[in-house]
């Protein structure tokens, strides 16, 4: 057999073979309009910019750097020895783990969850997010999608033939949802909404009117709220909210948890889903159609991280790194607010600036990683994201570094 060399012709791969054979593979126009994951892309930047042996400080992705609550570990290892853990999980997850979670909601917010119908255990919160699409709509239905907004939200439109309906968050409204932007006609297709607070990007909190008026609009119009409640923890001033403390949200709500920020195990790959009964039935086909469940020990590591709680050392130092960082850009001429929840800061950019043109050039000139904006939203390529999951000695490397390569654009 000859050699092969694989080229890409837009739809298609073909496969030349040195002796002249071509066989030509599709490839399909849904996954051709998937746009590259922002976080892939600019691992790829990062490293080829490391190759050149250049210090880059990472601050683009969230990525939590300190460990977890001490026992999870050692709950993983003890329950990799006990025997049958190698085999098949349960799909929905183990019942002592929905138990935790059915407990963890109880004593958090005082909302009683039923750990068999209300709550299913899934591989983190991002699958979840996407999954959540397929038991609540049907090609040609609309989702709606909050810019600035978490880029999985975007998923779903892309990959199961969906109209995206975009929800403005804009700094004149404190990056909260004006539902008066919805028309009639809108409401009409809209059969699944994503809502984050606290928020990522812009790290703000949301009043308990927006809970209330959410489930209420859901109810009118016959669609699912989903609340992403990946921030819970990382509250430096005020409180969060989960929407089912609201009345009529069990109606028309899901909420998805992870145990990737506030426990920093993102590489677990552990989540939960809970709230209306039908729709987790329905995503609990979904879900066992498409996956085997997650791994027994990695469960028993979450039971461990949600009796012990977020430790309270861990929220201090995002909070000493979300203070450092605030001066800092102060001295570099940037007007924020401090924000009161998340890993993040919502930088503005200079007029005719754009976050993609200023994350590129840091990168290269500074070799510092930030996140441009527009990978949050179409309307938001005026702004980039500065994440808090690297240690203070990094952080005032990567501002030296900024000082220096002024000016950035």
């Amino acid at each position: 057999m000859g050699s092969r060399e694989l080229v890409h012709t837009s739809s298609r791969f073909v496969l030349w073979m040195s002796f002249g054979e071509e066989i030509s593979v599709p490839v399909s126009t849904r996954a051709q309009a998937l746009p590259p994951y922002i976080f892939a892309r600019m691992e790829e930047d990062i490293d080829a910019i490391r190759r050149e042996n250049r210090l880059v400080v990472d601050l683009g992705i969230s990525d939590p750097d300190l460990p977890p609550p001490n026992g999870v570990a050692a709950a993983l290892v003890q329950a990799v020895g006990q025997p049958g853990s190698y085999r098949y999980p349960p799909y929905g997850g183990i019942d002592e783990l929905r138990q935790q979670v059915a407990d963890w909601y109880r004593q958090r917010f005082a909302v009683n969850l039923d750990p068999t119908t209300e709550v299913l255990i899934t591989g983190g919160s991002k699958e979840a997010l996407i999954h959540v699409a397929l038991a609540t709509t049907d090609p040609k239905d609309a989702v709606l999608v909050p810019d600035p907004g978490y880029p999985a939200y975007h998923i779903p439109s892309a990959l199961f033939d969906l109209e995206e309906i975009s929800l403005p968050l804009r700094a004149a409204n404190h990056f909260l949802p004006d539902w008066t932007e919805i028309t009639p006609e809108q409401w009409k297709r809209i059969r699944l909404g994503y809502l984050n607070y606290p928020n990522n990007p812009t790290g703000v909190l949301a009043p308990d009117s927006l809970w209330q008026e959410t489930i209420d609009l859901a109810a009118r119009h016959g669609w699912t709220v989903v609340s992403d409640l990946a921030y819970v923890d990382i509250v430096y001033q005020g409180r969060a909210r989960s929407i089912m403390e609201f009345p009529g949200a069990k109606d028309v709500a899901l909420e998805t948890l992870t145990f990737s920020k506030s426990y920093s195990m993102q590489g677990f790959r552990l989540g939960a889903v809970v709230g209306n009964a039908k729709i987790l039935k329905a995503m609990y086909r979904v879900e066992s159609q498409i996956n085997a469940g997650v791994y027994v020990p990695i469960q028993t590591a979450g039971i461990e991280a949600l009796k012990l709680g977020m430790q309270a050392d861990v929220l201090s130092q995002y909070r000493a790194r979300r203070d450092y960082v605030a001066s800092q850009l102060a001295t570099l001429g940037f007007h924020v607010s401090i924000p009161p929840a998340t890993l993040y800061f919502w930088l503005p950019m200079a007029p005719g600036v754009t976050g993609t043109q200023f994350c590129r050039a840091l990168l290269h000139k500074a070799g510092v990683a930030l996140t441009p904006g527009a990978a949050f939203g179409p309307s938001s390529d005026r702004f980039v994201r500065l994440s808090l999951t690297e240690p203070l000695s990094l952080l005032s490397r990567a501002f030296e570094s900024w000082h220096r390569a002024l000016p950035i654009t």
